[in-house]
């Protein structure tokens, strides 16, 4: 049986993007295989489509942080989930595609009846803004904590929105994109560690320079890989509340897998209130 996987076959632009029809993959040993109805698109995404992104595979790789599916094949030595339940994963790279194989670890179940869309909006979210003068304006001496995503020169301007004593939690490095391309210009080439340097730089000299006022870094791949329990439990509880309609997130775009070179283009322009989700076939439309 065939089924559509999205590659990205060197560093650079969308044009990189290929649409790939191969055999299904078949799950190993303590694996899974889910056939995908939702994958989220983000800008860590396009950011290892650059190279620059910590977590860039080498080229060829398929793209896609986060997926909602429904177990479709069990491999040897799997319990605890059957086929057709459906479920959440993050795998940082290889949601865009039609079917994943996934360890059975990386599972976090999805109660029955949720839009999977709207399901996957909740695994991984990015939040911007432009900020200093108005908190300021609002405070007065400034606020306890800063949550920045676009990382480089943009902490230092989130630490001057802090008070005494406060923190800038840093968790992402969406400041090095232009347009969805390299600020620099530089692309083709992978570059992981470059900005998490000026990363390292920043946070270093916020615990040197007097003022109390703190960079300190967060990792949402890195909770997953050393508490794994906590990751699964906040995203079982997000899942809950999305079920009680407590949540309503917000999603810009619906498009198809094989669209996903137009979904990079989209979320390059900048401008997109919500996430854009790549939906296969059989998903629920929403």
């Amino acid at each position: 049986m065939r089924h559509t996987r999205i590659v990205v076959t060197r560093y650079g632009g969308p044009e990189a993007i290929r649409v790939l029809e191969e055999d299904r993959p078949e799950p190993k040993d303590g694996e899974a295989r889910v056939r995908v109805l939702a994958a989220g698109v983000s800008l860590p995404d396009i950011m290892a489509r650059e190279g620059i992104h910590p977590e860039t595979p080498p080229v060829p790789f398929t793209p896609g942080w986060d997926l909602v599916g429904v177990v479709d094949r069990l491999g040897e030595g799997v319990s605890g989930i059957e086929p057709g339940q459906t479920v959440a994963a993050m795998p940082i790279h290889g949601a865009y595609a039609e079917f994943v194989c996934l360890p059975q670890r990386e599972l976090v179940p999805v109660p029955s009846g949720l839009d999977a869309a709207e399901a996957v909006c909740l695994i991984l979210n990015y939040i911007t803004a432009d900020f200093v003068s108005e908190i300021r304006r609002l405070t007065g001496e400034g606020v306890d904590v800063v949550f920045d995503s676009m990382g480089g020169a943009h902490i230092w301007r989130s630490r001057e929105a802090l008070r005494r004593g406060g923190k800038v939690v840093a968790y992402g490095l969406t400041g090095s994109l232009r347009g969805g391309r390299l600020a620099s210009g530089r692309s083709g080439r992978r570059n992981r560690f470059g900005p998490i340097a000026i990363f390292a730089l920043y946070i270093a000299a916020s615990w040197l320079l007097p003022g109390r006022r703190r960079v300190v870094p967060y990792s949402i791949q890195t909770l997953k890989r050393l508490r794994p329990a906590l990751f699964r439990q906040d995203l079982i509880a997000l899942l809950d509340l999305l079920r009680q309609r407590k949540l309503k997130p917000l999603i810009a775009r619906r498009l198809p897998l094989a669209q996903a070179r137009q979904a990079h283009e989209l979320l390059g322009k900048g401008g997109i209130a919500g996430k854009i989700v790549l939906v296969c076939n059989g998903s629920s439309p929403g």
